[in-house]
This record gives C-alpha cells, structure tokens and sequence, in this order.
C-alpha cells in the first residue's frame, strides 16, 4: 500500500508489530518522543513511529482508510520527521499573491486553509496547508512548497462554489475533505508576509502589526507541534535562531475577523490590506 507524503525520500514501511521509542524525554500518553524517534497509536486507524528524519513505520488497521492514515502520516508524524532534521515546521498555510510569499497562520478553525483555496481560486500559486517548513538561505526564511492539497470543511466547499464529489473524505465522523491542488512552484519561495488570524465578537475586520518581542513570541507559538520540543533540545535550540531571523525580516500581522465573515469577504479586504503593506527591503 502506497501512501502520500510530502518528503519523497523517506522510507516508509508497512509492519504488522508496531514500533515504540523507547527512552522517550517527552511522553504526554499521546506522543512519545525524543530528539531522534516519535511514536503514537491512534486508535481505529494505527500506530505510526518515525526515526533519524528518513524513516516511517506503520502499523495500520484494517479498517482505516488511506485518508485516515494520511492524516495522522502528513501531519504529527511529518512534524515529527521535519523536527527530527531541524526543518522548522509552522502551523500555517501559504500562497504566492503578487510576487509574495504569504502564510496565513492561526489555531485550527481560524480559517487559514480556505482563504488559502480562495486566494488559489482567485489564480493566485499554491505553496502549502496546514504544516509549512521553512527554510533559510543568506539568512532570509524561505516557504519549502511540498503540499499537494488543502483540507476543507463542506461548509468552505459550498462557500467557494466547490462541488465535494469524489473528492476523499478525511473522517467519516465529520464532513471535510482533501482538495487536490497544483502548483508550478516547486522551489523554495520567500517568505515575505505573515498573517495570523484569530476571531473576534466584533463585525468588522482589524489588524494589528507585531513588533518586538511580541513577534517572537507570536512565531514561537506558530511552530507546529511546538510540544515535541520538550524532548527535542537540540531542535528547540536551532530555532531559537531560526525565529530570530524570521522576526527581523519578516512582518507579522495579526487579523481579527467576525466568526460569521465569508471567506470570499475576508480574502477581498486581505488582498487589499497586502497590496497596501510593504514588505521589508531585504526582500525586494
């Protein structure tokens, strides 16, 4: 059975006895882990380990659907395997608008993958969803673009005029699927603005532009799975200045939306606020 993955030259393996770490320095009853193994067991679907940032085992039920076990294989364990090479990985989605690298960050339910899909309808280059590396290069951070799809709700679905289909379902307990996307943009893209979204109880959109400390700290808590760290030092440590960097070069903007806003709304009035918004001169 052949999965998807994002990183291509990982080795994945199907096993019929599951694999566990077994010194973990981080283990919540959910994840185990330390700097160079990861393990969990989800039930109804598998366990999955991942080890030295090249390697995955797998122990599927039955009765699990590809869309299950890719779920858990593209999001805590390719956490796990780009912690484990000291890739930072962010919780965020990210696009090309306007020559610029943009990732729209925010907890889950905050809207990131569909004004993501949005922006893309629009004709706008998809880089990632939900789990975005980051890269440097003359210490400038760059989007590494290895998603192929974007997870959406039914109701996202029906708000984009996106017809469900056949597109996968991603748990049949709840109605959201995996929009297949194409992107022409296989190479690292800089990044140049960051968005995090967060809901508010009021009827109008807001900005606020971080500064300082308060960036870092706002970065710091976009890292995904930002927990393994506390078995992962060595990790933990790199992006400590991996962070640094972003802050310097890159604005963050925190964007408060309305809970019932549209998403086609909310990516008009983001266009404008980011046709509006220079980016730092370090990436121009």
């Amino acid at each position: 059975m052949q999965y998807k993955f994002p990183l291509p030259d990982v080795k994945i393996e199907i096993n019929d006895i599951k694999k566990e770490v077994k010194a973990p320095l981080y283990d919540d009853g959910f994840f185990k882990l330390n700097q160079n193994e990861f393990s969990m067991t989800v039930e109804g679907v598998g366990s999955f380990y991942a080890s030295g940032g090249n390697y995955i085992s797998l122990v599927v039920n039955p009765k699990a659907t590809n869309a299950n076990i890719e779920l858990y294989l593209n999001g805590s364990t390719y956490g796990a395997i780009l912690h484990q090479r000291k890739i930072m990985p962010i919780h965020g989605s990210c696009f090309v608008h306007n020559n610029k690298g943009i990732m729209l960050c925010g907890e889950s339910g905050a809207g990131k993958s569909s004004l993501t899909a949005a922006f893309v309808i629009a004709g706008n280059e998809f880089l990632t969803d939900d789990v975005t590396p980051i890269l440097f290069s003359d210490g400038l951070p760059f989007i590494l673009p290895l998603s192929d799809r974007i997870k959406l709700w039914e109701d996202s679905l029906n708000q984009l005029k996106l017809e469900k289909g056949d597109l996968a379902q991603i748990n049949q307990d709840y109605q959201k699927f995996y929009l297949p996307v194409d992107s022409k943009i296989t190479e690292p893209y800089p990044l140049h603005l960051i968005f995090i979204i967060e809901k508010h109880e009021h009827t109008d959109v807001k900005f606020q532009e971080l500064q300082g400390i308060e960036r870092f700290t706002a970065l710091r808590n976009e890292i995904y799975r930002w927990e393994y760290l506390e078995g992962m030092k060595e990790s933990e440590a790199k992006y400590l200045n991996d962070l640094i960097t972003i802050s310097t070069q890159v604005k963050v903007i925190k964007i408060f939306r309305p809970e019932k806003i549209e998403i086609e709304t909310l990516r008009s009035i983001l266009t404008d606020k980011i046709a509006n918004h220079p980016i730092h001169s370090d990436h121009e």
